[in-house]
């Protein structure tokens, strides 16, 4: 397979994506439909490193860290200052996933099995990693792959969850997100005299490559310092930082990847590099651990909306917007901001109207994704390790 066919199979898949999500009004996100097709197509149809073949592996580690900073020219202080909700609401899905999941699994299965299963399901790859660390060192690699599994397949679950309940709360709080955004916008027109510390470039000077400048100096930049740290504020949260600070100031403009043009490759660069992981889930494989797999789901799904609901109503989320939320930790980044970006799509065709969408459901999805992926599942799994 030759660079240029590798590189047309994946932009096909990712339209195929596109084209379902927009005819089911995202009710199937289109990264649900890619991660299946390749999946899929894995067992014998395309070859495991097509990726690779294609050049969009080598690229991939680029996009997460500009994208992320780029999502911090999304919101304003305030606007994440106000997600301390969605913060507790995420915190309280991966406790749910551990009051469940780890006691049920390890009745059933042993606790090595349990581990295996909760610490992927509570979040994303480094609590997944955590986990596989310890199955090695205890001598037991099969559970490795249950990680994986669990780690390539959870998406599948939370994505489709997430897109359909989000859509709802759009419909039964459409009035309200309107309103809010006249408002916004009303408010905004009032002070936009108001200078930032850095004025913004005139129009002119304005170019994708300017812009894009900027924005990959401030992404090193926080790289950089996390990494100077020693990562001990997580690199993808000092992006975001940085992402907010400098559209605080006035270095980067809002929306910025949009404005630039290079949001669209760049989402397919960043879903290019999770791409790989589906190479693991062989139906041989996934046949043999059907049982751990479909009870540790059952589980979770249960575990994150009961906490979600119960910590949701306690902070005012609608059902809808708090089991949302909570499923970040099946999916995380880049799902859950590919999933805000669908469903604002198909509620409606007014530029005007999207944005006022994002403005309502995309806060809290990124914050409740780093509360759950980054932070709760890391914790969640250094305690469940120690019970080993």
């Amino acid at each position: 397979m030759t660079q240029l066919v590798a590189f047309l199979v994946i932009i096909a898949v990712a339209a195929v994506g596109d084209l379902l999500s927009v005819r089911t009004k995202a009710r199937i996100p289109s990264l649900l439909v890619m991660m299946a097709i390749f999946m899929v197509g894995f067992w014998g149809i395309f070859p495991k490193d097509i990726v690779k073949v294609s050049g969009l592996a080598a690229m991939g580690a680029l996009a997460t860290p500009i994208i992320v900073t780029h999502m911090g020219t999304l919101m304003s202080f305030k606007q994440v200052g106000n997600q301390w909700k969605a913060l507790l609401v995420g915190l309280g899905a991966v406790i749910g996933v551990g009051l469940l999941v780890f006691p049920v699994v390890s009745a059933v299965y042993g606790k090595y099995m349990a581990v295996s299963a909760a610490a992927p399901i509570s979040g994303g790859i480094v609590a997944g990693i955590m986990a596989m660390d310890a199955m090695k060192a205890a001598g037991k690699p099969q559970l490795q792959v249950l990680v994986l599994l669990f780690l390539c397949i959870q998406g599948l679950i939370g994505m489709p969850i997430a897109a359909n309940l989000l859509k709802k709360d759009v419909k039964n709080n459409w009035d309200k997100i309107i309103d809010s955004h006249k408002t916004k916008t009303a408010n905004s027109k009032d002070t936009k005299e108001v200078k930032k510390l850095i004025p913004s470039l005139p129009k002119a000077y304005q170019t994708p490559f300017i812009l894009l400048a900027k924005l990959v100096l401030v992404a090193f930049l926080a790289v950089s310092t996390a990494t100077l740290f020693n990562d001990v504020i997580h690199p993808y949260i000092m992006t975001l930082l940085f992402g907010l600070i400098a559209y605080y100031l006035g270095f980067l403009e809002g929306d910025l990847l949009s404005k630039a043009s290079s949001l669209p490759f760049l989402m397919l660069l960043l879903i290019a590099s999770i791409l790989p992981a589906m190479t693991y889930a062989t139906p041989k494989l996934v046949a043999s651990m059907i049982g751990p797999l479909l009870l540790g789901f059952a589980l979770a799904i249960v575990g994150i909306s009961i906490i979600s609901f119960i910590v949701g109503k306690l902070v005012g989320f609608s059902t809808e917007m708090a089991i949302s939320v909570g499923s970040t930790a099946l999916y995380g980044f880049p799902g859950n901001y590919m999933i805000v970006q669908e469903v604002a799509r198909s509620a409606s065709s007014n530029p005007e109207e999207q944005k006022a969408i994002l403005d309502y459901i995309l806060p809290p999805m990124i914050v409740g994704g780093y509360s759950t992926v980054t932070v709760g599942s890391v914790l969640l799994a250094g305690v469940l390790l120690k019970l080993l």
